[in-house]
């Protein structure tokens, strides 16, 4: 899911950086959309984002996955606001 008010890279649950045995990196606190503040774990992850290799951090939240705005920096990002509308990802 897309979060366009989520300024990181990426977030995924507790038990899915497990599976990934991904290394922790720090603590951050971060301002939900809410405007209060949390205290979330960071881990460090190599992706493949538009076929190259990227150092990201991912937080972790036990929420859906989220996409932040950091992964689509010097990116377009088009949405079809409607029910199955397209979802555009491409390079500036």
């Amino acid at each position: 899911m897309i979060d366009t008010g989520f300024s990181g890279f990426l977030s995924l649950p507790s038990a899915i950086i497990t599976t990934l045995n991904l290394p922790w990196s720090a603590s951050d606190i971060v301002t939900l959309g809410d405007g209060s503040e949390a205290l979330f774990d960071l881990y460090t992850a190599v992706v493949i984002w538009d076929g190259q290799y990227r150092d990201i951090y991912i937080a972790e939240s036990e929420t859906e996955p989220l996409l932040g705005m950091a992964m689509l920096y010097d990116y377009r990002l088009q949405v079809d606001a409607v029910e199955g509308g397209i979802v555009k990802i491409e390079a500036l």
